[in-house]
């Protein structure tokens, strides 16, 4: 396993919106996609979860848009690891445009999940082996301002 996890797509046409750019669904597809990626990385790709009876199911997430994508533009998702437990996994992606601006992050909890009981279980064991390994290779990456956001409107009292 290498360092930080990245995955590659493009705006394709049909998630640009009447605004001319990415309709606000379509950040949740490619982030959607990236978490499918890493976990694939990590060893649960559909040969690992057929094998292993273990797949992961989403928790909660949440989005902050930042810049808007336009049609065809590529996109990079970087995934950061921040904290994981027994089997439970607390990720941070930053989606970045073609000037490697970021565009969007996603804040998602993950839940590990037993596909013979369908109720939650720890990891398997190899895949606890990959997850601790791609903690202690990207764990030193800056904790961004977004993570943990709490959606609310200010009030000035």
């Amino acid at each position: 396993m290498t360092a930080q996890f990245v995955y590659h797509t493009d705006v394709k046409s049909s998630w640009v919106d009447y605004n001319g750019h990415m309709n606000d669904a379509e950040y949740n597809r490619v982030f959607s996609d990236a978490t499918d990626a890493w976990l694939a990385y990590i060893g649960l790709d559909q040969e690992g979860i057929q094998s292993l009876h273990y797949t992961i199911f989403t928790l909660e997430n949440h989005i902050t848009f930042l810049k808007e994508m336009k049609k065809y533009e590529p996109i990079e998702v970087r995934v950061s690891l921040y904290d994981y437990d027994s089997k439970r996994l607390h990720i941070f992606m930053e989606m970045l445009n073609d000037d490697m601006v970021c565009s969007a992050v996603y804040e998602v909890m993950l839940m590990g999940i037993d596909t013979v009981t369908n109720r939650p279980a720890p990891f398997p064991k190899s895949i606890t082996e990959s997850i601790v390994a791609y903690f202690n290779q990207t764990s030193d990456v800056n904790v961004p301002k977004q993570l943990g956001h709490q959606i609310g409107i200010s009030r000035n009292k």
